[in-house]
Formats: structure tokens, C-alpha cells, sequence
């Protein structure tokens, strides 16, 4: 859903430096690949703009269709987005509300009333948004569909001239040692996301894995779900390595 337009130029105040903005754990200027201790790893990373910008996907429990994405620069978060595929009919529960207080779902009249400094406009993919930015140095698209909002896109404005470090990253899954990590809070959230991180990682063009076992083990005193699947375009076969120490016995 990344939409890399709108940007609104903010000054920040010259006589202090500006504070982070923050949503749900997620810092803009954070190095990105400390989100791993909290949100594990994402279903999926895609490189946008000849190599330069990594998009990481993660999912929001609670709902089928909410997700957030992750924007590095240099390893730093850059942008964070956080959106529902099926325009929502109400304020979403399981997405918290954004460094303005304002929650996916809502729609765009209320927005507007409880913040009146943002400016209208339409995307290029022809939705409304509203704009806005804050004292922070990092600005906001509201997008709206159906009157409802759909989608949240916070960035940063700062410059950044810290140097490079290591950013998010998906480990190959095929082995203990290079587990994907899932931390979900509980098993039901928990084997719901693997089996999405299946369908976010196909095995070829246009076909996805199709599980053939799924086994309960421990190694180091870590459980873990492996996933022995088997692709039907190819009938390549592997094991897929998920840490599951986060949520195991919990229902």
C-alpha cells in the first residue's frame, strides 16, 4: 500500500531538537532492525528503488487485513504506514491510534473536526487524504476510502547523517539456527501468521507453498513449529523453521 508521495516541508523549531514520533513501538529515526525484539520478523521484505528502500510488511492480529510497513533509510526507519486491504466500517480495535490520537476506520469528518489544521488533496491514486505535520519534524497522510480511512503514512522529515547500519532482515527459515522468529502473543495468533508468511513467500510465480506437515519441537530450550511444504508448480520440498518461545502454551 506504500504510497511515496504527498511530502509536506516542515521547519523544525531551531532552539530544540525535535522529538521522535512514535506509534505502537515504531520510531521514526529508530534503527529498524531493533523492531525484531517486539514484532519479530516480517512476513515479507521488498526493495523498492533499484535496491535502495527496503519495505518490511508485518501484521496486526485482530483483524485479516491490517498490516503496517516499515520504510528504511540507511537502516533507519524512514516512514511507517499501517492500512486495512478492505476499506474498514468502523474504527479498527486491533490498530492503536496514531501520535495525533487518530484511529484507522474513522472517517474523514471526524478526522477533519477533531483536527482542522489538516490540509485536503488526492492522492495519485485518486483517494482523499488530509495532510498535515507536526513540531516533530515528520509529517502525516491520512487516506480515505469510501469516507472511511484506510490507511496512515507518518514521515520523517529530518536530515540524517548518521552512518548506515544494519536494517531488517529475513532469516532463511531452513534450519534451528536460522529460525524466523514469531511473537505472537498467543498460539491461535501465532499459527495464523505462519501460514500467512507461507502465502506472503510464494515458492514460483503465481503458486504457493502447500503444507504438507506441520511438527511441534524444541531445541536449546526454545520451541519451534517446523513446516514441511512442498511447492506443485516445481514439487520442490522444505522445512520452514518458526521460534515460537514467545507464545508456546499460551492459548
Amino acid at each position: 500500500m506504500f504510497i511515496p508521495c504527498c511530502d509536506v516541508a516542515v521547519a523544525a523549531p531551531a532552539s530544540q531538537a525535535p522529538a521522535p514520533i512514535t506509534w505502537n513501538g515504531v520510531t521514526l529515526g529508530a534503527p529498524a532492525a531493533a523492531l525484531r525484539s517486539k514484532f519479530g520478523d516480517p512476513l515479507r521484505i521488498v526493495v523498492l528503488d533499484n535496491g535502495s528502500t527496503p519495505v518490511a510488511r508485518y501484521w496486526l492480529p485482530g483483524n485479516d487485513s491490517t498490516y503496517f510497513l516499515i520504510v528504511e533509510k540507511n537502516g533507519y526507519i524512514d516512514r511507517f504506514e499501517v492500512f486495512s486491504h478492505t476499506p474498514p466500517g468502523a474504527i479498527l480495535a486491533n490498530v492503536p491510534p496514531d501520535p495525533f490520537g487518530v484511529r484507522l476506520g474513522d472517517s474523514m469528518e471526524n478526522v477533519q473536526r477533531e483536527h482542522p489544521n489538516l490540509r485536503s488533496g488526492t492522492s495519485p491514486q485518486g483517494m482523499p487524504v488530509l495532510l498535515g505535520n507536526s513540531a516533530t519534524a515528520a509529517n502525516v497522510i491520512y487516506s480515505f476510502e469510501n469516507d472511511r480511512l484506510e490507511s496512515i503514512l507518518w514521515v520523517n522529515q529530518t536530515s540524517d547523517n548518521r552512518r548506515a547500519v544494519a536494517g531488517i532482515t529475513l532469516p532463511a527459515g531452513d534450519s534451528f539456527s536460522t529460525a524466523i522468529a514469531d511473537v505472537a502473543k498467543n498460539e491461535s495468533d501465532g499459527v495464523a501468521w505462519e501460514y500467512r508468511f507461507l502465502s506472503f513467500n510464494p515458492c514460483a510465480e503465481n503458486s504457493a507453498w502447500k503444507l504438507q506437515s506441520q511438527a511441534l519441537t524444541s531445541r536449546g530450550g526454545h520451541a519451534y513449529d517446523v513446516l514441511h511444504v512442498i511447492c506443485p508448480a516445481t514439487n520442490q520440498k522444505r522445512d520452514f523453521y518458526f521460534d515460537i518461545a514467545s507464545y508456546f502454551g499460551k492459548l
